[in-house]
């Protein structure tokens, strides 16, 4: 219990101090580019299924991963889910925000809720602050963002989530005038 609490006492201190940023929201609306070793796709099913060395890119959001399922939605919105060693998610912020950047063993991704789900060993960047964790979820809409911890391990791991959290940069002052 004290545990959870702690931890949810250093998530809302990320998210108090993390910029407000969201996702680059153009990219959405743009196609998204898939290669892989090979695949399969059921069109009728709008279910794409991709092996080896997997590539997605829409805009400026990237995921590489070892393979992947592609589910087209009826409103054309898509989910993803991808298995790597580690799948690699990157994207950058709208605006001057610069990039998001994540890994994990699995990820699951919805383009219409912009839910993000990391699991195993997974970590996020944000500008210099980071969080690693067992299960990360974020949105990439609102911003928000969770992370789980795990077992304690026999080969040290504790379990716990980890955080750096950078202050705020002062802006640089000018010299005074003679």
């Amino acid at each position: 219990m004290l545990r959870r609490n702690l931890s949810t006492l250093c998530l809302g201190a990320f998210l108090l101090l993390a910029p407000q940023a969201r996702a680059e929201l153009a990219d959405s609306e743009k196609p998204m580019l898939v290669e892989a070793g090979r695949g399969g796709l059921a069109d009728k099913a709008g279910r794409a299924v991709l092996e080896g060395g997997v590539k997605m890119t829409q805009g400026t959001l990237s995921v590489d991963a070892d393979q992947a399922v592609i589910q087209k939605q009826a409103d054309g919105e898509q989910t993803v889910h991808a298995e790597g060693r580690p799948v690699k998610f990157r994207q950058r912020m709208e605006g001057q925000q610069g990039w998001l950047d994540a890994r994990a063993a699995k990820l699951d991704y919805d383009s219409g809720s912009g839910n993000v789900k990391l699991v195993g060993n997974a970590w996020l960047k944000h500008g210099e602050d980071e969080i690693s964790g067992s299960v990360i979820t974020y949105n990439t809409h609102t911003e928000i963002y969770s992370a789980e911890g795990g077992p304690a391990t026999a080969n040290g791991e504790t379990g716990r989530i980890k955080m750096i959290i950078q202050p705020k940069k002062k802006p640089a002052e000018s010299p005074a005038k003679p």
